[in-house]
């Protein structure tokens, strides 16, 4: 009997076991799934990669906002460069609109995505709120219209807000931070950018927690990781045109 009584206890400690692992298995799946959904993986492009215009906002005498430690105008020429470094991981081709801590007009660096034929453009900027204030989070801003050069170029309407909106669902994943959502406003150095063109506020300088995070590496890192995603993913949705979008290399 004590025997049998034995063999009976192991058999069910051996069935929880299982039934533990089966749900820790189960609940990695899952994990893993969600996060398949809200961050892809970036694609691999061909040599035809689309060309991409990463605008580090201010610079030069145009030091930008300036809170707890940091100038905007540095902090953006990082966070470009970082985003560069991204989307030049996954094959797609970049250039900047400045490198170094130089001033260049508004329209300069639109000009540049109509020069390349570019197939998108993102500004890089930091926000403020007023000292002491306590407002954080993502916001990212779309011209509500396109220039005429863009519409003669485009066979079909490419949306500037379907562009903002997948790099907010993306940066804002991928850090975790506030999602303020899309906004449009003809900021002239989206507004004149002659195809999908994006300005990402990458946070509040003004909020001590957020400056505080924003001065990590490690963060930046995840900014621009999300930018860069949501970059990858907004090309993937659209139609190829001829020196412009490539398709994505399996």
């Amino acid at each position: 009997m004590k025997f049998r009584h034995f063999i009976a206890l192991t058999a069910q400690t051996l069935l929880a076991f299982a039934a533990l692992a089966g749900s820790v298995a189960s609940l990695v799946w899952l994990e893993r799934q969600n996060a398949a959904l809200t961050a892809p993986d970036l694609p691999r492009w061909d040599e035809t990669a689309p060309l991409i215009i990463v605008d580090a906002g201010h610079g030069g005498h145009d030091g930008g906002a300036v809170a707890n430690d940091i100038i905007e105008k540095n902090l953006a020429l990082d966070l470009a460069r970082r985003v560069k470094r991204e989307l030049e991981a996954s094959g797609l081709r970049v250039r900047t609109t400045r490198d170094t801590d130089v001033f260049l007009p508004l329209e300069d660096r639109a000009a540049l995505a109509a020069k390349h034929q570019a197939a998108a453009f993102v500004s890089v900027h930091l926000n403020t709120d007023g000292a002491g204030s306590d407002a954080e989070g993502i916001e990212t801003y779309f011209a509500d219209s396109a220039p005429l050069s863009a519409r003669q170029l485009a066979s079909k309407p490419v949306s500037s807000a379907d562009f903002a909106a997948a790099v907010q669902r993306m940066v804002c994943s991928t850090t975790k931070a506030q999602n303020r959502g899309t906004k449009a406003r003809s900021y002239a150095v989206v507004a004149q950018a002659p195809c999908p063109a994006v300005l990402v506020e990458c946070g509040f300088i003004t909020s001590e927690s957020e400056s505080a995070q924003l001065k990590r590496e490690s963060y930046r890192d995840q900014v621009a990781q999300g930018i860069a995603k949501g970059v990858a993913l907004f090309l993937q949705a659209q139609p190829a045109r001829p020196g412009l979008i490539a398709t994505a290399v399996k």
